[in-house]
């Protein structure tokens, strides 16, 4: 049975003056699941635990870039900072396999063919980074990217990708 409320990301800091908070993204999510999503401040902010519309989300340099009912200005922004934004379950998409259920995947690039498999997963603020090994190019990082993850067939534990430009030296 899955958990009432997920996270839905982190609020990382103020953006501009009127509110607006920069939100790292949890769970692979993108910026327009939370298009009018009803979330929730916690820990809760002095006002208690109340269900807040999103306002408007667009993609920032930083992560997305989110108004939030309630957050009217600078002041606001920097109160919920550093506070975890929470959704219903049911609200929010079904998630592909978590990243450490993904380790033990083989991993092959479209250009490359195969790099390794995944043994490890780097979590970091912005977005989870697989490390391959075993494979002929040694150690390879792949971001988890929309532009790098293309698919991952779980029945065939497999991992489609496009290594980014300067990720892998090839071989001569």
């Amino acid at each position: 049975m899955s958990a009432p409320y997920r996270r839905v990301g982190r609020v990382v800091g103020t953006h501009g003056t009127s509110g607006e908070v920069v939100v790292a993204l949890a769970d692979r999510l993108s910026c327009g699941v939370l298009e009018r999503l009803s979330v929730w401040v916690v820990p809760p902010l002095e006002s208690g635990a109340v269900a807040r519309k999103v306002l408007g989300v667009r993609k920032g340099p930083k992560g997305a870039l989110v108004r939030i009912e309630g957050v009217e200005n600078v002041g606001q922004a920097h109160d919920v900072s550093g506070r975890w934004l929470m959704a219903r379950s049911v609200d929010l998409p079904e998630l592909p396999p978590a990243p450490e259920d993904e380790i033990g995947y083989r991993v092959v690039d479209i250009d490359h063919g195969d790099l390794g498999v995944i043994t490890s997963i780097i979590v970091t603020g912005a977005n989870d980074v697989l490390v391959v090994n075993d494979g002929p190019y040694g150690e390879v990082l792949l971001p988890v990217i929309d532009d790098v993850i293309l698919s991952v067939d779980a029945s065939s534990r497999l991992v489609s990708v496009r290594v980014l430009p300067g990720l892998i030296e090839a071989l001569g």
